[in-house]
């Protein structure tokens, strides 16, 4: 019997040099991160108004919360937010890449679900 691919759904936006605005861990496994995407209009870049993107059932939660009071969005832009290379996502077990740019700062975060600006979540 031949197996499916996997096919996760995409992100919603385009993450790439966007600020996090706002950084909530908690109440429970859970990291939500206030991103306003960069749009731009011609030659002229700006930020829209910020989406709600809320890691669900992360694993690693504590590696997370440490990254992020170490405050990486204050100093920087996201490089980009999208699923890891390595190891593959699947249903269930999402990796998601973070990097800031012009800084060292990185991190997989390991979750179960991802919602990007709605409540219905990504698994």
């Amino acid at each position: 019997m031949r197996k499916r691919p996997v096919v996760l759904p995409s992100l919603a936006h385009d993450f790439r040099h966007a600020r996090i605005e706002a950084v909530a861990v908690g109440p429970r496994r859970e990291v939500t991160l206030s991103v306003s995407p960069l749009v731009w209009d011609g030659g002229t870049g700006r930020y829209t108004d910020p989406v709600p993107v809320r890691f669900g059932g992360i694993e690693n939660l504590s590696e997370v919360a440490a990254f992020f009071a170490g405050a990486p969005h204050e100093r920087s832009e996201l490089a980009w937010l999208r699923y890891a290379d390595q190891p593959r996502s699947g249903p269930g077990s999402l990796f998601f890449e973070l990097a800031f740019e012009r800084t060292d700062a990185w991190i997989v975060v390991r979750c179960s679900s991802l919602s990007v600006g709605d409540p219905d979540p990504v698994r």
